[in-house]
């Protein structure tokens, strides 16, 4: 005769199983509230911002990105706020006037060579969620007039009214980008490299005085450059800083400079003018392919000058009255 369990044990049984299933239960409830959100991006509220008429070459690279169906017509700003990555895109492309890349505000970086090449980019408004911006990034776009960034962004700014991307570098202001129009405030002690890259439209640029460092490659093929004043308190100029700028014709240096670079002014080939105002000759190796300059240097100095090993190269050295 089979034995039966107690009817007791029967219900601890259950009960104990009831109880294990509530503090089962009361675990996931408890793990679940205490769960961090996802994090989210910005509401983005629903706006036609581009159509084939009004941006046509944006709507054919969305086109081919699917970021919108095959045959669409339009471009929203749902459709931009879900990009969050572009790497090279829009480099070479034929965009005229960007204003609607201040929509793409899922974007956090962008990188370097984003827009190179983009000749006919006239404008362009850097987005509000944009955290870095790599060096690079708007070199070579030859057209370009206009540059900010959405004044909702933390990292980047456009102030001054400087027409141009600033961020905060060990503790002070630097440009990261520029174009033909930027000017540089008092404020800014840096230079990013190649921050003015291939901006053949440029033809001057004044150096706040407080200015520390230009980076290297800054002013690469400014072909319409025609005149350097660099300005006190730079101490080097950097690799290939002002190669390929065909139209210099007048460099200044300050007291302060120690050395040029290699390639600083390689391509400067009608460079007729530097000023040097220091008293022992800087370090110029491999800064200049072309020595057809006048070189002006203070009163007593034209001998030390003409030593010097890499100075001696110019075509005439002539003392300041």
């Amino acid at each position: 005769m089979e034995e039966k369990t107690p009817f007791y044990k029967q219900i601890w049984f259950l009960g104990g199983l009831a109880t294990i299933a509530i503090f089962a239960l009361c675990f996931v409830g408890i793990n679940y509230v205490s769960q961090p959100d996802e994090p989210k991006g910005p509401e983005v509220e629903m706006e036609i911002i581009a159509t084939l008429q009004t941006n046509e070459p944006l709507i054919k690279i969305a086109r081919e990105q699917g970021w919108v169906e095959a045959d669409a017509t339009e471009f929203t700003s749902v459709d931009a706020a879900a990009v969050d990555s572009i790497g090279t895109i829009f480099s070479g492309s034929n965009l005229v006037k960007f204003p609607e890349f201040r929509y793409f505000v899922g974007l956090t970086t962008i990188d370097a060579g984003a827009f190179a090449h983009a000749d006919q980019l006239k404008e362009i408004v850097i987005p509000s969620q944009v955290g870095e911006i790599a060096y690079g990034a708007f070199a070579d776009c030859p057209a370009l007039e206009s540059i900010s960034v959405d004044t909702a962004n933390t990292r980047y700014d456009s102030r001054d009214n400087c027409n141009g991307v600033i961020c905060t570098w060990k503790g002070k202001l630097m440009l990261v980008a520029g174009c033909k129009n930027t000017v540089l405030s008092d404020r800014v002690y840096h230079i990013a490299p190649h921050a003015f890259r291939g901006c053949k439209q440029l033809v001057s640029i004044t150096f706040p005085e407080r200015m520390e460092t230009i980076g290297d490659s800054a002013f690469m093929d400014c072909e319409n450059l025609k005149k350097v004043s660099v300005p006190q308190g730079v101490r080097f100029v950097e690799p290939g800083t002002f190669v390929n700028c065909t139209a210099l014709q007048t460099l200044s240096l300050p007291k302060s400079i120690e050395r040029l670079q290699k390639d600083a002014f390689k391509g400067c080939r009608n460079l007729v003018k530097i000023i040097c105002p220091k008293k022992y000759p800087p370090i110029i190796e491999d800064a200049f392919d072309s020595y057809g300059s006048i070189v002006y240097v203070p009163q007593g100095l034209q001998n030390k000058y003409y030593a010097d090993k890499y100075w001696k190269y110019f075509k005439d050295v002539k003392e300041l009255n």
